[in-house]
């Protein structure tokens, strides 16, 4: 049984998307959930200037601070312990090395469906394919 949910947060439809299945497995199973994000900008934002990047990671913070708070809210109001947790590292790597060190059961996330067009302009790798690769634990892909 999935004791320990770990649902990685994007503010994407398919990520909120992956709460809402979260809390139906936690709710079975009698698990807990924490959401994760992270504020690292993409690589290719790196041509911006250090003071930028520290700007945008700080408003991204805030932004996600306020809006996991509303979830986790949401979810305790279910009955249902949960947690959360923003990092500031790639975002695949992130979740699979929280999850190993926690010791998370399931994964939640949902998928990027971007296209490689959109991952070669974006200059990203699928987040949701390095975290099945790397993962040690069960991931569940949210599609639609």
């Amino acid at each position: 049984m999935y004791k320990k949910i770990l649902v990685a947060f994007d503010n994407a439809e398919k990520s909120k998307k992956a709460i809402t299945t979260a809390v139906e497995i936690a709710k079975y199973s009698k698990g807990e959930i924490c959401l994760l994000t992270s504020v690292k900008m993409p690589s290719f934002i790196s041509a911006a200037s250090p003071d930028m990047l520290k700007v945008l990671e700080n408003d991204s913070r805030k932004l996600f601070t306020e809006v996991l708070k509303e979830y986790e809210d949401n979810i305790k109001k279910e009955g249902i312990s949960a947690s959360s947790v923003i990092l500031n590292e790639s975002p695949g790597k992130a979740i699979v090395r929280y999850a190993e060190k926690e010791e998370f059961d399931l994964i939640v996330m949902g998928s990027g469906n971007r296209g490689s067009i959109g991952r070669l302009l974006e200059g990203l790798g699928s987040v949701s394919n390095y975290v099945l690769q790397h993962a040690k634990c069960n991931v569940l892909i949210i599609k639609n």
